[in-house]
């Protein structure tokens, strides 16, 4: 309604944009304060020093502003703590894993050994098959 600004004391208005982050930043900016947005914006902009405001009202809002952040911060030590839980317990399977695996590896290779043992018995065998053969040859 354009006649109703005539006689305001601050008939301008100023409008901005901002992202998510920055008006949740913001709007917690304003409840902790204390103050009217429109004062609060003011006193930002001109880079006035802005003070939290006393009483009831002011102090409720702030408790409320303070306690959303201590459940906030609650809720990310509970996560931070359950996830260094399933680290611990991942690295720990891990580590069970690269065990087994090493002592199968030590096993593959004791097989291969005696695989190499056997492959040298069956060449041994076959030499003196081959020369059996041939002193049996020569005497007929």
């Amino acid at each position: 309604m354009p006649g109703l600004k005539k006689n305001r004391k601050r008939p301008n208005t100023i409008a901005f944009h901002v992202s998510n982050e920055e008006k949740i930043a913001i709007e917690t900016r304003i409840n902790v304060s204390g103050l009217p947005k429109s004062e609060f914006y003011i006193g930002s902009c001109l880079n006035e020093k802005l003070e939290v405001i006393g009483g009831k009202f002011g102090s409720d809002r702030l408790s409320v502003q303070l306690e959303n952040m201590n459940i906030f911060l609650r809720n990310a030590e509970l996560i931070y703590d359950k996830n260094q839980k399933i680290i611990k317990d991942y690295t720990d399977e891990i580590c069970a894993i690269t065990k087994r695996l090493n002592a199968l590896n030590e096993a593959v290779i004791e097989i291969q050994k005696e695989n190499l043992e056997l492959q040298k018995v069956i060449l041994e065998s076959r030499y003196f098959n081959e020369e059996l053969l041939k002193i049996m040859k020569e005497k007929n």
